[in-house]
């Protein structure tokens, strides 16, 4: 694996910083109730993200289920890679398959 340029790091360190101080300020600002209520709309968004597969194209699914990723902040890289990869460059995908039978 090439090594990560440091600036990289510290830029995707400032981004890490900047959302985990970001989110929990802006559900504060909320009355009680409704901040827990959204943090749990999105953990279960999330999880049936991550439990349900993504439907056939055309199907009736696709917008509520488009709907439920962005809910869930599943944007950009995290986006759940149902492939198995975390991108393209990384080669084919390693299908599950029964080890050889060895020679008798």
């Amino acid at each position: 694996m090439a090594e990560t340029p440091k600036k990289t790091v510290a830029l995707n360190a400032a981004k890490i910083g900047g959302i985990a101080a970001f989110v929990p300020l802006v559900l504060n600002t909320l009355p009680e109730p409704y901040g827990s209520i959204i943090s749990c709309v999105i953990i279960a968004c999330g999880a049936i993200q991550a439990a349900v597969p993504a439907p056939a194209t055309g199907s009736y699914w696709v917008l509520p289920y488009r709907v439920m990723s962005v809910v869930a902040l599943n944007i950009g890289w995290a986006i759940n890679h149902v492939a198995g990869r975390v991108n393209s460059s990384q080669g084919p995908v390693a299908h599950d398959s029964k080890p050889p039978t060895p020679p008798t």
